[in-house]
């Protein structure tokens, strides 16, 4: 926060629009917030001839904004210590990052990541670099007659004339699953060979399955680095750089709050971020209050994912105003925020204190009482809102899109079915 000009409320709300970025991957090193552990394995594995990274985690839990940063910071990691600190990094490595689509197998991935690459003077740069601007340059593939649908002998030689190089493979979960096992045999291939390349493969969990199923070798060529949901000083991080590229300052209330309500996933983190600053901004007010934020609440809702909004009324949608459906969704996001299950599962009985917490009548709850909604919740005419697993009077459960519980639970304080202080009350017992 800079001290000392007058405060302009509308440059502030344009500038934390810019800080701020729910809607897209962090893209610079400055903004990014947290992960350094997920970073150094990264730097450590790229270090290593024959070692490939696979980054797998939950939706929502920043994967491409790690992967976005992933040049930047090996290009500061490749500085020589003789070098000016505050000057830019030379880019002496080539790092290439691209995304998968849904209708892209092994060769047409190889062909769009090598199409980044051109060869001036003998020498790879990236796509139409300033450096190379005046210079004559022909795409590596062009100069190295490597062919339209490239294979994996075909890419390997490739990756060979193309020493210290990093290719980035981000959203692999969409690529055609046949393809996954060409992938695993060029890992396998590069390892043997100890080409000095370093693939970073970006996925849910599914991903490593499907590249280790057919090779339980490669396990030792593959650095499997999970992404965890955030933790809360990771995601007051991210507030409290904001803090230091606007004109703002967060109250520690309200950094609590925010931070609560993001269930370490920091699209939220951003998201209630930016609606709380414009809400003070609106005040006039350089300061964000514990009221701004739950005022920033019901912003949200109407600024959700549409995904997230269709997935909440099919759910909750009945013809009887007594049916639960809302409230036990409640009960089931509240449960879901204080779980400290790995895989996000939580039992029938830890819903039911949350439940009595937001019905109204504060009629004795029971499982029985949900134990119906439970049941619905997994059904398609639901949209299948959670998964079931376990035997019968033994089921766990937990929902399917981790960006739907954070959603739930600022829809319900905004619709005043629960309160902050319940909430906080709810999660810091259980």
């Amino acid at each position: 926060m800079s001290n000392g000009t007058p405060f302009d409320a509308q440059q502030a709300s344009i500038l934390a629009g810019q800080v701020f970025q729910p809607r897209t991957p962090i893209s610079t090193r400055e903004l990014f917030a947290g992960r350094w552990n997920q970073l150094q394995a990264v730097a450590d594995a790229v270090g290593e001839i024959g070692l490939h990274v696979v980054i797998y985690g939950e939706r929502g839990v920043g994967k491409t904004s790690l992967a976005n940063v992933i040049r930047p910071v090996l290009h500061v990691f490749d500085r020589p210590p003789s070098e000016d600190a505050a000057a830019p990094p030379a880019e002496t490595r080539l790092v290439v990052k691209i995304n998968a689509h849904q209708t892209d197998g092994f060769a047409t991935v190889w062909k769009r990541a090598l199409d980044e690459i051109s060869i001036s003077e003998e020498t790879p740069v990236l796509g139409f670099s300033r450096r190379a601007s005046e210079k004559q340059l022909v795409l590596l593939r062009e100069a190295w007659s490597v062919p339209d649908e490239p294979g994996i002998d075909d890419v390997r030689r490739a990756l060979a004339g193309l020493p210290d190089s990093v290719f980035i493979i981000d959203e692999f979960d969409r690529i055609q699953r046949s393809a996954a096992d060409q992938f695993t045999d060029l890992i396998k291939a590069l390892s043997d060979f100890q080409t000095p390349v370093t693939m970073v493969i970006v996925g849910v969990a599914d991903t490593v399955e499907g590249l280790i199923e057919n090779h339980e070798s490669i396990g030792r060529a593959l650095v499997q680095i999970p992404m965890p949901r955030m933790e809360p000083k990771e995601l007051r991080e991210i507030l409290t750089k904001a803090q230091e590229k606007l004109p703002i300052l967060f109250e520690p209330r309200s950094i609590d709050r925010i931070v609560r309500m993001s269930l370490g996933l920091p699209h939220y983190t951003h998201l209630v971020g930016l609606l709380a600053v414009r809400r003070a901004c609106k005040r006039s007010s350089s300061v964000i209050q514990p009221d701004d934020v739950t005022d920033a609440l019901s912003d949200a809702t109407s600024q959700a994912e549409q995904t997230l909004i269709s997935q909440y009324a099919h759910a909750t949608r009945s013809a009887h105003r007594d049916a639960l459906y809302e409230e036990v969704l409640l009960a089931c996001a509240v449960t879901a925020s204080a779980n400290t299950d790995a895989l996000g599962y939580f039992q029938p009985s830890s819903v039911v204190e949350p439940l009595q917490a937001v019905l109204p009548e504060k009629k004795r709850v029971e499982i029985a009482t949900f134990n119906r909604h439970l049941a619905d919740f997994c059904d398609e005419k639901r949209s299948a809102i959670l998964q079931r697993t376990g035997q019968e009077r033994a089921y766990r459960y937990r929902f399917r899109n981790p960006l739907l519980p954070p959603y739930v639970i600022i829809k319900g304080i905004a619709e005043k079915i629960l309160t902050v202080e319940q909430l906080e009350a709810l999660t810091a017992a259980q």
